[in-house]
Protein backbone atom coordinates (compact mmCIF):
# COMPACT_ATOMS: atom_id res chain seq x y z
CA UNK A 1 0.00 0.00 0.00
CA UNK A 2 1.60 2.95 -1.28
CA UNK A 3 1.84 6.49 1.50
CA UNK A 4 -0.61 8.96 0.66
CA UNK A 5 0.39 12.38 -0.34
CA UNK A 6 0.04 16.13 0.88
CA UNK A 7 -1.27 18.50 -1.16
CA UNK A 8 -0.91 22.19 -1.38
CA UNK A 9 -3.83 24.25 -0.27
CA UNK A 10 -2.49 27.12 -2.75
CA UNK A 11 -2.79 24.68 -5.29
CA UNK A 12 -6.64 23.27 -4.55
CA UNK A 13 -7.71 26.84 -4.33
CA UNK A 14 -6.49 27.59 -7.65
CA UNK A 15 -8.89 24.83 -9.16
CA UNK A 16 -12.63 26.44 -10.26
CA UNK A 17 -13.92 24.08 -7.84
CA UNK A 18 -11.79 23.25 -5.16
CA UNK A 19 -12.30 19.95 -3.54
CA UNK A 20 -11.77 21.43 0.47
CA UNK A 21 -14.69 23.75 0.89
CA UNK A 22 -17.63 23.02 3.23
CA UNK A 23 -15.59 20.29 4.57
CA UNK A 24 -14.16 19.69 8.26
CA UNK A 25 -10.24 18.93 9.00
CA UNK A 26 -8.44 18.12 11.85
CA UNK A 27 -5.17 20.41 11.99
CA UNK A 28 -1.62 19.15 12.64
CA UNK A 29 1.63 21.20 13.12
CA UNK A 30 3.71 19.83 10.10
CA UNK A 31 7.21 18.79 11.37
CA UNK A 32 10.81 18.64 9.92
CA UNK A 33 11.31 15.09 9.76
CA UNK A 34 11.09 11.70 8.18
CA UNK A 35 7.55 10.49 6.61
CA UNK A 36 7.49 6.69 7.90
CA UNK A 37 5.07 3.85 8.74
CA UNK A 38 5.12 0.24 10.14
CA UNK A 39 2.35 -1.97 9.49
CA UNK A 40 2.21 -4.03 12.45
CA UNK A 41 4.67 -7.06 12.97
CA UNK A 42 7.33 -5.31 10.19
CA UNK A 43 10.16 -3.43 10.37
CA UNK A 44 9.50 0.72 10.39
CA UNK A 45 9.58 1.58 6.80
CA UNK A 46 10.44 5.04 4.62
CA UNK A 47 8.39 6.57 1.84
CA UNK A 48 10.24 5.09 -0.59
CA UNK A 49 8.96 1.63 1.00
CA UNK A 50 12.10 0.69 2.31
CA UNK A 51 13.27 -1.00 5.83
CA UNK A 52 15.27 1.79 7.78
CA UNK A 53 18.60 0.10 8.90
CA UNK A 54 19.15 2.90 11.81
CA UNK A 55 15.83 2.07 13.29
CA UNK A 56 16.18 -1.90 13.43
CA UNK A 57 15.89 -2.49 17.42
CA UNK A 58 13.29 0.56 17.50
CA UNK A 59 10.86 -1.73 15.21
CA UNK A 60 11.55 -4.41 17.49
CA UNK A 61 11.01 -2.80 21.00
CA UNK A 62 7.82 -1.42 18.87
CA UNK A 63 6.59 -4.69 17.65
CA UNK A 64 6.84 -6.40 20.63
CA UNK A 65 4.94 -3.32 22.32
CA UNK A 66 2.00 -4.75 20.08
CA UNK A 67 2.54 -7.92 21.08
CA UNK A 68 2.20 -7.03 24.63
CA UNK A 69 -0.37 -4.82 24.90
CA UNK A 70 -2.50 -5.58 21.95
CA UNK A 71 -2.06 -9.44 20.63
CA UNK A 72 -3.74 -9.60 17.32
CA UNK A 73 -4.09 -5.64 16.41
CA UNK A 74 -3.11 -5.35 12.60
CA UNK A 75 -2.89 -2.19 10.81
CA UNK A 76 0.09 0.23 9.50
CA UNK A 77 1.01 3.21 12.30
CA UNK A 78 2.17 6.73 10.56
CA UNK A 79 4.11 8.77 12.11
CA UNK A 80 7.03 11.34 11.58
CA UNK A 81 10.09 10.44 12.59
CA UNK A 82 12.41 13.25 14.37
CA UNK A 83 15.25 12.98 16.46
CA UNK A 84 15.80 14.44 20.17
CA UNK A 85 18.18 17.91 19.82
CA UNK A 86 18.53 17.56 16.32
CA UNK A 87 16.04 20.44 14.78
CA UNK A 88 17.58 20.79 11.35
CA UNK A 89 16.70 18.16 8.80
CA UNK A 90 20.18 17.98 8.01
CA UNK A 91 21.54 16.74 10.88
CA UNK A 92 18.12 14.39 11.00
CA UNK A 93 18.89 13.37 7.46
CA UNK A 94 22.18 12.04 8.35
CA UNK A 95 21.33 10.18 11.74
CA UNK A 96 18.61 8.28 10.04
CA UNK A 97 20.09 7.40 7.32
CA UNK A 98 23.51 5.84 8.88
CA UNK A 99 23.34 2.30 9.73
CA UNK A 100 24.14 2.56 13.35
CA UNK A 101 20.88 2.63 15.73
CA UNK A 102 18.97 6.09 15.80
CA UNK A 103 19.36 5.38 19.65
CA UNK A 104 17.61 9.29 20.23
CA UNK A 105 15.22 8.97 18.01
CA UNK A 106 11.09 9.21 18.13
CA UNK A 107 7.92 9.05 16.74
CA UNK A 108 5.13 11.51 15.92
CA UNK A 109 1.60 9.42 15.12
CA UNK A 110 -0.93 11.34 13.44
CA UNK A 111 -2.84 8.17 11.67
CA UNK A 112 -3.58 4.55 12.10
CA UNK A 113 -4.94 2.50 8.73
CA UNK A 114 -6.60 -0.71 9.86
CA UNK A 115 -7.42 -3.07 7.64
CA UNK A 116 -11.18 -2.81 7.69
CA UNK A 117 -11.69 1.15 5.18
CA UNK A 118 -12.39 3.34 8.15
CA UNK A 119 -12.94 7.67 7.86
CA UNK A 120 -9.60 9.48 9.13
CA UNK A 121 -11.54 11.10 12.24
CA UNK A 122 -12.30 7.29 13.51
CA UNK A 123 -8.74 6.48 12.88
CA UNK A 124 -7.40 9.29 14.23
CA UNK A 125 -8.76 8.06 17.74
CA UNK A 126 -8.26 4.51 17.41
CA UNK A 127 -4.54 5.93 16.75
CA UNK A 128 -4.82 7.54 20.07
CA UNK A 129 -5.89 4.47 21.86
CA UNK A 130 -2.89 2.85 20.64
CA UNK A 131 -0.26 5.23 21.56
CA UNK A 132 -1.60 5.11 25.27
CA UNK A 133 -1.90 1.53 25.17
CA UNK A 134 2.03 1.00 24.43
CA UNK A 135 3.23 3.29 26.65
CA UNK A 136 6.45 3.63 25.03
CA UNK A 137 8.13 7.08 25.92
CA UNK A 138 9.38 7.24 22.23
CA UNK A 139 5.97 6.62 20.53
CA UNK A 140 4.03 10.55 20.82
CA UNK A 141 0.84 11.45 19.26
CA UNK A 142 1.46 14.66 16.53
CA UNK A 143 0.49 18.41 17.96
CA UNK A 144 -3.04 19.08 17.17
CA UNK A 145 -3.82 22.01 16.57
CA UNK A 146 -7.72 21.93 15.65
CA UNK A 147 -9.60 19.38 15.81
CA UNK A 148 -12.37 20.69 13.69
CA UNK A 149 -12.69 23.36 11.27
CA UNK A 150 -13.61 24.11 8.01
CA UNK A 151 -12.02 27.71 7.65
CA UNK A 152 -9.10 28.24 5.69
CA UNK A 153 -8.43 31.60 6.78
CA UNK A 154 -8.18 30.07 10.36
CA UNK A 155 -5.58 27.44 8.77
CA UNK A 156 -3.31 30.55 7.65
CA UNK A 157 -3.53 31.84 10.41
CA UNK A 158 -2.69 29.12 12.50
CA UNK A 159 0.78 28.69 9.77
CA UNK A 160 1.53 32.19 10.69
CA UNK A 161 1.50 31.16 14.23
CA UNK A 162 4.08 28.52 13.52
CA UNK A 163 6.04 30.19 11.05
CA UNK A 164 6.65 32.91 13.65
CA UNK A 165 8.08 30.86 15.64
CA UNK A 166 10.67 28.83 13.50
CA UNK A 167 8.50 25.85 12.61
CA UNK A 168 7.33 23.65 9.50
CA UNK A 169 3.71 25.02 8.86
CA UNK A 170 0.32 22.88 8.77
CA UNK A 171 -1.02 19.60 7.67
CA UNK A 172 -4.58 19.70 7.31
CA UNK A 173 -6.10 15.66 7.24
CA UNK A 174 -10.48 15.59 5.86
CA UNK A 175 -12.31 14.40 8.89
CA UNK A 176 -14.49 12.02 7.02
CA UNK A 177 -12.09 11.09 4.21
CA UNK A 178 -11.00 7.35 3.62
CA UNK A 179 -7.33 6.73 3.23
CA UNK A 180 -6.36 7.28 -0.70
CA UNK A 181 -2.77 5.56 -1.20
CA UNK A 182 -0.82 6.83 -3.69
CA UNK A 183 -3.31 9.44 -4.64
CA UNK A 184 -2.19 13.28 -3.53
CA UNK A 185 -5.81 15.00 -3.42
CA UNK A 186 -7.50 17.29 -1.29
CA UNK A 187 -8.04 14.94 1.11
CA UNK A 188 -4.42 15.91 2.68
CA UNK A 189 -3.42 19.59 2.61
CA UNK A 190 0.07 21.40 3.67
CA UNK A 191 0.55 25.23 4.29
CA UNK A 192 4.11 25.15 4.11
CA UNK A 193 7.32 27.12 3.16
CA UNK A 194 9.49 25.11 1.03
CA UNK A 195 11.73 27.42 -1.30
CA UNK A 196 14.85 29.96 0.57
CA UNK A 197 16.21 32.48 -1.63
CA UNK A 198 18.52 35.44 -0.85
CA UNK A 199 17.77 38.84 -1.07
CA UNK A 200 18.55 42.26 -0.13
CA UNK A 201 17.30 44.93 2.32
CA UNK A 202 16.44 47.91 0.52
CA UNK A 203 14.01 49.66 2.93
CA UNK A 204 12.10 49.67 6.14
CA UNK A 205 8.21 49.83 5.70
CA UNK A 206 5.93 51.00 8.12
CA UNK A 207 3.30 48.35 9.06
CA UNK A 208 -0.65 48.94 10.09
CA UNK A 209 -2.76 48.03 13.10
CA UNK A 210 -0.68 46.12 15.69
CA UNK A 211 2.41 47.24 13.39
CA UNK A 212 1.48 51.05 13.45
CA UNK A 213 4.72 52.91 14.35
CA UNK A 214 6.83 50.43 13.90
CA UNK A 215 8.16 47.90 11.38
CA UNK A 216 5.34 46.27 9.23
CA UNK A 217 7.92 45.07 6.23
CA UNK A 218 10.91 44.30 4.88
CA UNK A 219 10.83 45.38 0.97
CA UNK A 220 13.94 43.42 -0.28
CA UNK A 221 15.41 42.71 -3.66
CA UNK A 222 15.63 39.81 -5.20
CA UNK A 223 18.87 38.23 -7.86
CA UNK A 224 16.40 39.20 -10.50
CA UNK A 225 16.23 42.71 -9.44
CA UNK A 226 12.22 42.23 -8.50
CA UNK A 227 11.30 43.84 -5.16
CA UNK A 228 9.25 42.04 -2.63
CA UNK A 229 7.08 43.35 1.08
CA UNK A 230 8.00 40.54 3.14
CA UNK A 231 6.80 39.97 6.91
CA UNK A 232 7.76 37.52 9.74
CA UNK A 233 10.43 39.83 12.15
CA UNK A 234 10.04 39.12 15.75
CA UNK A 235 8.63 42.21 17.71
CA UNK A 236 12.40 43.54 18.90
CA UNK A 237 13.34 43.18 15.45
CA UNK A 238 10.73 45.11 13.83
CA UNK A 239 11.43 47.54 17.49
CA UNK A 240 14.61 47.51 16.43
CA UNK A 241 15.03 47.85 13.05
CA UNK A 242 12.33 50.64 13.04
CA UNK A 243 14.35 53.00 15.10
CA UNK A 244 17.62 52.21 13.56
CA UNK A 245 17.09 50.66 10.10
CA UNK A 246 20.71 51.09 9.13
CA UNK A 247 21.04 47.67 11.02
CA UNK A 248 18.97 45.92 8.22
CA UNK A 249 19.20 47.92 5.50
CA UNK A 250 21.53 46.97 2.76
CA UNK A 251 22.30 43.52 4.25
CA UNK A 252 21.73 39.66 2.83
CA UNK A 253 18.70 38.01 4.55
CA UNK A 254 17.05 34.43 3.80
CA UNK A 255 13.44 35.02 2.47
CA UNK A 256 11.11 31.91 2.75
CA UNK A 257 7.98 31.22 0.41
CA UNK A 258 6.02 28.80 -1.11
CA UNK A 259 5.94 29.56 -4.65
CA UNK A 260 7.24 32.52 -7.05
CA UNK A 261 4.38 33.02 -9.51
CA UNK A 262 4.07 33.81 -13.05
CA UNK A 263 4.73 37.51 -12.58
CA UNK A 264 7.72 36.88 -10.39
CA UNK A 265 6.00 37.91 -7.10
CA UNK A 266 6.32 35.47 -4.03
CA UNK A 267 3.41 33.36 -2.82
CA UNK A 268 3.35 33.93 1.00
CA UNK A 269 7.19 35.71 1.78
CA UNK A 270 8.30 35.54 5.33
CA UNK A 271 11.81 36.91 6.72
CA UNK A 272 13.85 33.87 7.48
CA UNK A 273 17.17 35.17 8.90
CA UNK A 274 19.87 37.50 8.51
CA UNK A 275 22.96 36.22 6.59
CA UNK A 276 25.96 37.77 8.93
CA UNK A 277 28.51 35.96 6.43
CA UNK A 278 27.09 37.90 3.49
CA UNK A 279 27.16 41.60 2.47
CA UNK A 280 26.08 40.77 -1.35
CA UNK A 281 23.71 38.67 -3.16
CA UNK A 282 25.01 35.17 -4.67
Amino acid sequence: MLPQKAKHLYAEEEKKNPAHLGHNYTIFEKHDGWYGFMDVGDPITSRQMNAIRSMTDFSVELNTAFEDKMPGMRGRLIFEILVEGSPVFKDLNGILNRHEQAKDAYLLVHDFIPEEEQIFSTRYQLAKLIVADLELPKVRMATLLDECSNVPSQWRAIAELIWSRGGEGIIAKKRMALYSPGKRNADILKIKLEKTEEMLVIECLEGAGKYEGTLGALAVRDAHGKQHPVSGMSDDERHSWWDHPERIVGKTVEVQFMQRLDNGSLREGRFKAVRHDKTELG
